[in-house]
């Protein structure tokens, strides 16, 4: 399973292996927001979905958001 974050229908991100993965990587970023209760979201029109392809290995954290 493959899993980045999207904004409509943009892939923001490089491929992680999980969907944990893309959640931290949201978090990293300042993407996620936290519920009154208790819950993660993230922010308007982005989401984190399946997406076709293999994970990207990469070793810099920073590098997690692919820029256009």
């Amino acid at each position: 399973m493959a899993y980045a974050v999207f904004e409509d229908e943009e892939r923001l991100t490089r491929i992680f292996a999980t969907e944990q993965e893309a959640w931290e990587a949201a978090e990293r970023a300042g993407l996620v927001e936290t519920d009154p209760d208790g819950n993660r979201t993230l922010d308007d029109h982005l989401e984190i979905r399946f997406c076709h392809g293999e994970p990207e290995e990469i070793t810099d954290a920073g590098a997690d958001f692919k820029l256009s």
